[in-house]
């Protein structure tokens, strides 16, 4: 891990801050923020899928197959929603042909993480399940790569519903998003796969609101996509921004809370060395389209990777940092080959030269 990562942005202590001081800083983002367009090149389309979506993309640790839910656009997922029947599929980076993986009865699965660390005991897929039997609730659940193994973790109700599971790099832990009943926004846990038991809340929401969040390969540092609390609004994903901390306690501990840059930022990942944080952002694209940035982790210039005009979502590194993966939007409605709503396929890219330059060891 390269560096201080407390670069630029503003940094929070274990106590709220203050209403005004909030306004401020989200006045102080409207203003802007230099980034610099370095296009990926070789764009490859592996999947492409009439009337579906395809979404969350994760490498395997050997980097030749790619891990992601897809959804028949007629249950309910047009576009990148996450309603709808989810089941996950894996296909190969060089062949580029698509299996299904795993399908559950009543049970979406969405949001799939796979363990990368080469220290940990053994190659572990977690992922939401949204249970489709009306109530939408979700849960966490744990597979083999081979499809064995797989059963839920039973949560207790202070980590509210589970989502964007990430592992810290033991593999026998996972960060996930939850929200209680009672809080005003979501929050961070880390909680053990084998039981269940919370190990540490991460955040606070008196502070922080808190989207999909990526643990560091080292296990020492949290990207997280947040936005502040606001008196008399709801957390809304589309507001967020990258913030970075440390690993603890933020009721007894200074994590060093602080924004990766002031604009718009959702869906973190870090890099195989935690130098860079790649993240997906509308900040450069009109007609509220994405694209995928990479910054490095301490601050500074964010670098856009893709074209707007891919709608790019949720990028994700190759295990050697060379490549990167996300989602991509295909097809128009009105010719009929997307019935219902955008399609979506997986991508694979080369990491644009520029970042590969700044990540070379001295």
């Amino acid at each position: 891990m390269a560096g201080d990562r407390r670069g630029h942005g503003d940094r929070l202590g274990p106590r709220a801050i203050s209403h005004t001081v909030a306004l401020a800083i989200l006045a102080f983002a409207a203003l802007g923020a230099s980034h610099g367009e370095v296009l990926a090149g070789s764009v490859r389309r592996l999947t492409h899928p009439a009337g579906a979506v395809d979404y969350w993309p994760r490498f395997s640790p050997d980097g030749k197959t790619l891990l992601f839910s897809r959804c028949e656009i007629p249950s309910g997922c047009g576009g990148a929603a996450t309603s709808g029947y989810w089941t996950l599929w894996t296909t190969q980076v060089t062949h580029a042909k698509a299996t299904q993986f795993l399908t559950l009865n009543d049970v979406s699965a969405t949001r799939s993480n796979r363990l990368l660390e080469r220290s940990a005991t053994r190659d572990q897929i977690a992922f939401e399940g949204v249970d489709q039997r009306g109530a939408s609730t979700s849960g966490l659940w744990i597979v083999n790569p081979d499809g064995s193994g797989l059963r839920q973790v039973r949560l207790p109700s202070s980590v509210g519903n589970p989502s964007y599971p990430s592992w810290f790099p033991d593999g026998a832990s996972v960060l996930v998003t939850g929200r209680r009943a009672e809080d005003p926004g979501p929050h961070l846990t880390q909680v053990a796969i084998g039981t269940g038991e919370p190990i540490l809340t991460l955040t606070d929401p008196g502070v922080i609101w808190t989207g999909m969040s990526a643990v560091s390969h080292d296990g020492t540092m949290l990207a997280v996509a947040a936005q502040l609390p606001l008196t008399g609004q709801e957390y809304d994903d589309s507001n967020n921004q990258i913030w970075i901390q440390a690993v603890g306690d933020p009721m007894t501990e200074d994590l060093g809370l602080h924004q990766l840059d002031t604009l718009q930022g959702r869906a973190p990942d870090w890099s195989p060395t935690d130098r860079f944080v790649m993240f997906e952002s509308s900040r450069a694209c009109v007609d509220g389209h994405y694209a995928i940035f990479i910054e490095i982790a301490s601050g500074g210039e964010a670098v856009q990777a893709t074209d707007c005009r891919l709608d790019a979502n949720h990028g994700v590194w190759s295990p050697d940092g060379k490549r990167f993966a996300f989602s991509y939007a295909f097809g128009d409605p009105i010719t009929g080959r997307c019935a219902g709503g955008g399609c979506r396929g997986i991508a694979i890219a080369r990491v644009p030269a520029k970042i590969r330059r700044l990540g070379t060891p001295r």
